[in-house]
């Protein structure tokens, strides 16, 4: 599973706080507002504590003092220390909203804040790793601020996911689900924890949700094949993709996977029906063609699994059997081993036609090439298949 790259903030830094405006009766609140403007902020809260001594529900109090811990907050180092200034900020915030205030703007500046802070800090885990677990802490203290957020849990969860605790990224992924997130990129990464850790069957629930969202995206069929397969719901996925087809007949990634599914599933005539349409409606498609070199392929070893129990009978009961029956048995081997040769064969155009792609594509041609191997040989080629002997990772 690969990493995350650098996140680019999301949000302008440029917000700032308003600061209160107008007269206040209480002096304490007026010196505070001094303080504030001279950034001192300890001094500040000494007169806001004064005040709510007096005034336990002075909302300019309260909400002078969520602005001044939220400084506070920004001017430590310290994970911990930080987080317990931004819990005690919510506090102040969230009494002044008790009491009729708005401080939907404060909340807003703040998430803005921390959320940039936490995406800093992810950035800073290229280089140090253990910037990723304070990455994940800010992302936690982000969603905090605005609990009904998915963003900041997502982000967690990549935060946790490259600093290496799957457990812990899988539920704050499922959270910013659960919370709204549709960005695919969570579904793909979610999917892929749930099929590591053997939770097939929630990744297939997770990825029909993401083909929902992203109907036509083609990591989204991949994603959800590998869950139907690994999950074993072979029958669940081709019911799927027949009625798929049948709406888009023409739809290559649809013809893949059911045809992929069918060889999977040992009905190779009706893989190579469909894996073959693949490759008329995308010639460059390399997974296609490899597929439709190993459904014929296996259709070869399928013939040569009847020779075997035929030869075998044809051994132990020779002795018993009239001539004709002896004669019958034999034409049925010549025949068998005459449609292993012809599936063999006809493996070979679309191998080579894969080879040539993923190999174009950089991609790896080993799996490939031993196919070819044998598909040479079988067909006895030994020129050729001496030819891909060090590809497929054989020896002279």
């Amino acid at each position: 599973m690969k990493r995350l790259p650098a996140f680019v903030a999301l949000f302008a830094a440029a917000l700032i706080l308003a600061g209160a405006n107008g007269c206040s009766s209480d002096p304490n609140v007026e010196g505070a507002k001094l303080d504030l403007r001279n950034k001192d902020y300890d001094r500040a809260l000494e007169n806001l504590d004064k005040a709510l001594e007096k005034d336990p529900d002075n909302v300019e109090a309260l909400t002078m003092k969520g602005d001044a811990l939220l400084e506070k907050a920004f001017m430590s180092t310290d994970p911990a220390e930080h987080r317990g200034f931004i819990e005690q900020m919510l506090a102040a915030y969230n009494r002044a909203a008790g009491l009729q205030a708005d401080v939907s703007h404060n909340l807003d500046i703040a998430y803005v804040r921390e959320f940039e802070r936490a995406v800093q800090a992810f950035n800073a885990g290229q280089n140090d790793e253990a910037m990723y677990a304070a990455s994940a802490e800010y992302f936690e203290t982000t969603a905090t601020i605005r609990p009904d957020s998915a963003a900041p849990y997502t982000y967690q969860g990549y935060a946790l996911l490259n600093g290496g605790d799957s457990d812990a990224a899988i539920r704050a992924l499922e959270t910013g689900i659960e919370k709204g997130e549709t960005d695919l990129q969570a579904f793909l990464y979610l999917s892929e924890l749930y099929s590591a850790a053997e939770r097939s069957d929630e990744a297939v629930t997770l990825m029909e949700r993401a083909e929902q969202l992203h109907p036509d995206d083609p990591d989204v069929q991949v994603h959800l094949l590998n869950a139907y397969q690994q999950a074993g719901m072979l029958d669940r996925a081709m019911t799927r993709y027949q009625s798929s087809i049948e709406r888009e007949p023409d739809n290559q990634t649809f013809r893949y996977n059911y045809g992929s599914l069918l060889l999977q599933s040992g009905d190779y005539d009706g893989a190579i029906v469909h894996l073959s349409r693949a490759t008329e409606l995308d010639p460059e498609y390399g997974f296609a063609w490899y597929n439709l070199g190993a459904a014929y392929q296996n259709k070869a070893v399928a013939f040569n699994e009847q020779v075997t129990v035929l030869d075998d009978s044809l051994r132990e009961s020779r002795a018993t059997m009239s001539p004709e029956r002896i004669r019958e048995i034999e034409g049925q081997i010549d025949a068998l081993v005459e449609q292993r040769k012809a599936s063999f064969t006809q493996a070979i155009g679309p191998l080579e036609n894969a080879r040539r792609i993923i190999e174009a594509e950089a991609g790896d041609t080993t799996g490939i090439c031993v196919a070819l191997y044998t598909a040479y040989v079988q067909t006895d080629q030994l020129d050729k298949a001496q030819t891909v002997s060090s590809c497929a990772g054989f020896d002279e």
